[in-house]
């Protein structure tokens, strides 16, 4: 055996330290490198249930016969098996990743809070992704590698054999006699990391045989490199005053143009995928800075890409939902206020006001959207203005104003969004007085924000 810790070794050790798992599932393709993590799991594993997660892709005329081999090995282990059949769509992308997507769709169906998903991936593994990610020119977080734990759906997923060659892997399912199949498409140099894996990395091994281990030693310092520009990226976005807003969320841009370029990027990034919106490349962060970092205090400009969407207002920077809500119909809406009314893409609701407020006609209310050349009188003002300067003082966002709701009783206007109700709709009572209080209208967005 080679000099490194056992198989056996090492999943006595990972189930002793992931006490909290509840339920361990085996990602089982039924080749070499799941088979031995499914028999060595089984015997590491004495007390908590161990399944096995087969995904047929469908995409070779014998993946029916593996599914079938899978289950007679499970049975003979005493593992119950779960075989899902796919539908692989490529859809532009390339063949491997429309099969991982697929892959990874089922793992996020199966897992249950508790659950630990554990992938056979070992060091040989690891080194074709770091050359791979390499040339397609990622960054640390790409060139630490894969993960050796992450979330996926509900549960988490762990490669608990990085440590380990395919030659440990090799001499300890011959030890076992064990019998696991050979995929024909990874023999087909079509694919990028076929192609790594039989043209490239024999040829570097031969040159540098401890090469896997080298890039293992580069991947980990790429990952504390990582860990620590997200450790600055998020010490920046608490600094610039992130909050949320009716529609998305926002940072204050006086605090964004005291950053350097790169760490301006850095928490834009950091930002973006708190969020889960797509990331930007380096194209669309050029555009961020000119149009919008440095741009006219007054600009309109926006910056889409994707799933993301930036704009400025009032020295804030914007992230907005990637499909931008348009203006509310002109139809009056009638509601009582007694219940959350579901106005275009927004809820409306009344929130009751243990002081102030306004009050609640026993008549309703009708929700209309701007017509232009509205005037009212706000309760702390003298006279009436026009909507378009109240709301422009009130530092209302330009893609909110058609939008906003406008609550009118008998034609007259009551109640402006949630930031102001006007003179002559003051509520007279109090919670504490036993009669009706005063309310708040909270506008809420639907869906994606």
């Amino acid at each position: 055996m080679p000099d490194m810790p056992a198989v056996l070794e090492i999943l006595h050790q990972f189930v002793r330290e992931n006490p909290s798992v509840k339920r361990w599932w085996v990602a089982y393709s039924g080749g070499l490198d799941s088979s031995v993590l499914l028999r060595a799991l089984v015997e590491a594993e004495r007390s908590r249930p161990v399944l096995a997660l087969h995904v047929n892709h469908g995409l070779s005329a014998q993946a029916d016969a593996w599914q079938e081999h899978c289950q007679r090995e499970c049975d003979a282990l005493g593992v119950a098996l779960t075989a899902e059949t796919v539908r692989v769509e490529v859809q532009g992308r390339g063949l491997e990743d429309a099969a991982r997507q697929a892959r990874y769709q089922v793992f996020e169906q199966y897992l249950q809070p508790g659950d630990g998903l554990l992938l056979g991936h070992h060091q040989d593994d690891q080194a074709e992704t770091v050359l791979l990610r390499l040339l397609r020119g990622s960054g640390p977080k790409g060139l630490a590698g894969m993960a050796s734990e992450r979330v996926v759906g509900a549960g988490r997923l762990y490669r608990p054999l990085l440590g380990l060659n395919r030659e440990a892997l090799e001499q300890q399912a011959r030890q076992w006699c064990l019998s696991w199949v050979d995929d024909d498409s990874n023999r087909s140099l079509g694919f990028d990391r076929n192609y790594v894996r039989h043209a490239v990395m024999p040829a570097i091994q031969q040159r540098w045989p401890d090469v896997a281990e080298r890039w293992r030693q580069s991947s980990e310092v790429c990952r504390q490199s990582h860990e620590l520009i997200e450790e600055i990226a998020a010490e920046d976005w608490q600094k610039a005053g992130w909050q949320a807003e009716r529609l998305g969320s926002s940072l204050d841009l006086s605090v964004l143009q005291g950053l350097s370029e790169f760490r301006r990027g850095n928490v834009i990034r950091y930002w973006l995928q708190q969020q889960g919106r797509d990331l930007p490349e380096r194209v669309h962060l050029q555009q961020v800075e000119a149009q919008l970092v440095w741009g006219r205090e007054d600009s309109e400009a926006e910056v889409l890409w994707g799933r993301s969407r930036l704009r400025r207002f009032r020295q804030r920077l914007y992230l907005l939902p990637p499909q931008l809500i348009t203006a509310q119909p002109a139809v009056a809406e009638c509601w009582d206020g007694l219940t959350p009314l579901v106005w275009g893409h927004w809820q409306l609701r009344l929130e009751p006001q243990a002081e102030g407020g306004f009050r609640r006609p026993t008549q309703g209310f009708q929700v209309v959207s701007r017509q232009g050349g509205e005037r009212c009188q706000p309760f702390w003002r003298n006279k009436s203005q026009t909507l378009k300067k109240l709301l422009q003082e009130a530092s209302l966002e330009p893609w909110l104003r058609a939008q906003l709701p406008i609550l009118r009783v008998d034609g007259e206007i009551a109640v402006v969004g949630d930031l102001w109700f006007c003179r002559g709709w003051e509520a007279s009572a109090t919670a504490a007085g036993g009669a009706e209080p005063g309310y708040r209208l909270c506008w809420q967005a639907l869906g994606d924000r």
